[in-house]
């Protein structure tokens, strides 16, 4: 995967300068050995001959379609396999997606069945990156899902509270009106010549 993030963003890079960026998303943890027989892979990534030994093999396979590539390069800086897993350690054994990507490790099953929609065992805590949905590569895409999440459960309890209030509401004005209504009713009883009569008669 090639890319050139400053041509939208120039901040990235000074004046007159470009940046190539380059991922390869399968390259071994551990080497055991190397089919062209170079670099030398017997001390491991911990060899910084061997990542140079990469970097050289990665730009002269770019330059086959970019010629004068090196000659343009002043600089470069690149990340191994074990030096992402001691930099974030859930990147294991240097695998910055989360692991396997298959169908039974995705939607619903990533990353596991008691775990989808982003939820915990932990009451609001929520789990976001490569290991969960929507999978890695998709930038943030998880995060914003839960947000969503987020958002839709306050918007729903903002709902809520609202019809809350609005009985409540109901139900005071009700009980001002009952109550006034009480406060006529013992009026009119009290008042000779109006009203109903509420006097009980016995007659023979």
């Amino acid at each position: 995967m090639v890319g050139q993030q400053h041509v939208l963003d120039p901040s990235r890079v000074p004046p007159g300068r470009a940046a190539l960026w380059v991922q390869l998303q399968e390259v071994p943890f551990a080497p055991s050995s190397d089919a062209a027989g170079e670099p030398d892979v017997s001390a491991g990534w911990d060899d910084e001959r061997l990542v140079a030994g990469y970097v050289e093999r990665v730009l002269g396979r770019i330059e086959v379609h970019a010629p004068g590539l090196r000659a343009l390069v002043t600089r470069w800086s690149a990340v191994s396999p074990a030096g992402i897993a001691a930099a974030n350690r859930n990147a294991v054994r240097g695998d910055p997606y989360g692991g396997s990507a298959e169908l039974d490790q995705n939607l619903i099953w990533r990353p596991g069945p008691s775990s989808s929609r982003h939820r915990t065992a932990v009451t609001g805590l929520w789990h976001i990156g490569a290991s969960t949905h929507p999978g890695p590569g998709l930038s943030g895409g998880s995060g914003r899902l839960v947000a969503r999440q987020l958002l839709g459960r306050a918007a729903q309890l903002r709902g809520l509270l609202a019809a809350g209030r609005t009985v409540l509401r109901r139900s005071l004005a009700r009980a001002r009106f009952d109550r006034s209504a009480v406060r006529a009713r013992a009026a009119r009883r009290a008042t000779p010549g109006t009203g109903r009569a509420d006097a009980t008669v016995r007659c023979r």
